[in-house]
């Protein structure tokens, strides 16, 4: 995992020069995630680091179980950076650890189980979901 985080500062100074001419910008999730969380449960703390017309990308800390649900208005992608998930999808169950990438079709039900202490993921929806559309399926 290091080498994968020193590699993005890296390149993200790198291409300095490039990124404050397109707007681009670099946020540390540790940082992040010292401020108080946008949204919060007894298993899920979100913050939004992005959020527009086209897509949203949170900072996730999860423990536990998220019940059964489904997106069916959007896209729904996770990459792990800590932890250790059980994820099902559809049918299909698989582990996920850091470095991996999910993404999950909208209207597809899916469910995490947190089987570290807890996780946290950079979670991507575009176009981002409502959740008020969300629908929970147990």
């Amino acid at each position: 995992m290091k080498k994968k985080l020193l590699f993005l500062i890296v390149f993200a100074s790198y291409h300095s020069a490039y990124a404050q001419k397109a707007n681009a910008y670099l946020k540390d999730i540790d940082e992040i995630m010292k401020s108080p969380p946008n949204q919060q449960n007894a298993n899920v703390k979100v913050w939004t680091i992005k959020k527009n017309d086209t897509i949203r990308i949170n900072i996730v800390e999860m423990n536990g179980e998220l019940k059964r649900h489904k997106h069916p208005d959007a896209e729904h992608s996770i990459m792990v950076i800590k932890g250790k998930i059980k994820a099902i999808v559809g049918g299909d169950t698989v582990v996920i650890k850091p470095g991996d990438f999910l993404s999950i079709p909208k209207d597809i039900p899916h469910k995490y189980i947190v089987k570290s202490k807890k996780a946290i993921i950079v979670s991507m929806d575009a176009p981002y979901y409502d959740p008020l559309k969300t629908i929970e399926l147990e």
